[in-house]
């Protein structure tokens, strides 16, 4: 390898022998092992995150360099992708904007009970660089160089002295908090801001819905039948039951219905990994298939599933763009209690007397469908109950809040980023230059999470 110095182009050109961000746990070579030490022994003083006891991080700051540590002027030349200094030049000015680059480093350390070491591991800049084994008896036997892992740690034992230095004077958090980029940011900004400053939020804030299916969207929530406690039981329940409630929503949202059945409807729509319920699936989903009028065949099934499926995925999609219609039932529920001691015995039975099936949607990603098909069978007199139906409204009315997050985080599945004074937001949000340029000043940030030192 070159020769490296601490400058952010060369530890950019490291970081990218991890592009995978994750290693599992291997027995280190006694170089790694060494390289270690001045990393782990430079942060003895750091406390540890609150969340995790083994974990600890800090941020730290690495100059650009200058044009002289980026890549070779010569090589970018012969390889093409450069056809003059000039071009040259302004591809380092446009690469490395900024005189100082920040990085988070993040170490784990745990040990076993005789207080021997156990585990080592090292993240920089979101990506896994050491994941080590450390109390193996076993031979190292290296498949891969760790000859970047080593020169990295030779780097980060020269970055941490400043950060460490910082915190002990007590300036590290106030610095952080000030000047860390916006991209390494959380933060909110309230929807009615959002909308009138972005059009494109505006324009799709229905997401295609009529404005009847809004209004009545709008009164079932105002009269409170929303509610897992107020909506009706279904006692007798059969796999037809829950075809219909399927055909009823493709119809309502205008999708080719034919003259197919309600069964048919839900092959032809619905995700199909339905754990053997209409035969038609394979491996974990295999099955022969149930008699779909008979409530004793849904019963044994229904309780009986291997799970790993997605027969409620009545609208497919991503990871979290699918619309789910599921069937619920309340025994489950009854019998946890039980067996925590919520409730008696002759509760439980009485309880369960009651019990029956009753439909839930899950969908705050795709409201047009969502909504619709609430809409629909709570108009077909089907007990049904909507979840973050609050929170589409407000997405609706532009009230409340779109958390915005980091940009190596998903905006997906953010919910816990945030506070619950800001109630529970579900639309997230990366913001990038032209949108700190229209947006910034409204945008609230949250405060980093904080730096100290140990018994501080």
């Amino acid at each position: 390898m070159n020769e490296y110095k601490l400058v952010a182009p060369d530890i950019d050109s490291l970081l990218r022998y991890f592009r995978d961000g994750h290693l599992n746990s291997s027995v280190p070579s006694p170089e790694l092992v060494a390289a270690m030490e001045p990393v782990f022994s430079a942060l003895r003083e750091l406390a540890p995150l609150d969340e995790d006891e083994e974990a600890k991080a800090i941020w730290l700051q690495i100059p650009r360099g200058t044009i002289d540590d980026y890549y070779s002027y010569e090589d970018m030349l012969e390889y093409g992708e450069v056809k003059s200094r000039k071009e040259y030049e302004a591809r380092w000015r446009e690469e490395y904007p900024y005189e100082t680059y920040w990085y988070r480093l993040v170490i784990v350390e745990s040990f076993n009970k005789d207080g021997s070491l156990r585990f080592r591991a090292i993240g920089l800049g979101n990506k896994t660089i050491i994941s080590a084994d450390m109390d193996s008896q076993d031979t190292p036997e290296h498949k891969f160089s760790d000859e970047a892992a080593v020169i990295l740690c030779g780097l980060i034992a020269q970055a941490v002295p400043e950060s460490m230095e910082k915190l002990r004077l007590g300036t590290y958090n106030q610095e952080v908090n000030e000047r860390l980029p916006y991209w390494f940011r959380t933060g909110v900004i309230r929807r009615n801001i959002l909308y009138e400053r972005c059009p494109e939020w505006e324009k799709d804030r229905y997401e295609g819905l009529a404005p009847e299916t809004v209004a009545e969207f709008r009164r079932l929530l105002e009269s409170g039948v929303n509610d897992e406690q107020k909506i009706g039981r279904i006692k007798h329940f059969t796999a037809n039951d829950f075809f219909r409630a399927c055909a009823d929503g493709y119809r309502a949202l205008g999708y080719d219905c034919g003259a197919l059945s309600p069964a048919e409807l839900y092959l032809r729509y619905a995700d199909r990994r339905d754990e053997g319920l209409t035969g038609t699936g394979y491996g974990l989903n295999e099955g022969p298939g149930i008699d779909f009028d008979d409530p004793d065949a849904w019963d044994k099934w229904y309780f009986g599933k291997r799970g790993g499926g997605h027969p409620w995925e009545v609208v497919p999609g991503g990871n979290s763009t699918h619309v789910d219609l599921c069937v619920q039932h309340d025994r489950h529920g009854l019998y946890i209690d039980f067996r925590l001691g919520r409730i008696t015995e002759a509760e439980y039975s009485t309880r369960m007397e009651n019990a029956g099936y009753y439909f839930t949607i899950n969908g705050k990603h795709r409201p047009l469908e969502a909504v619709t098909f609430y809409v629909t069978l709570s108009a077909a007199g089907v007990p049904v109950m909507l979840h973050d139906a609050e929170e589409i409204l407000a997405r609706f009315d532009g009230s409340g809040y779109v958390g915005i997050v980091p940009h190596h985080v998903i905006p997906r599945y953010c919910e816990g980023m945030f506070p619950a004074s800001y109630g529970r937001v579900i639309d997230f949000m990366h913001v990038y230059d032209e949108d700190m340029e229209i947006l910034g000043d409204a945008i609230e940030w949250l405060p980093v999470t904080e730096a100290r030192l140990v018994d501080a």
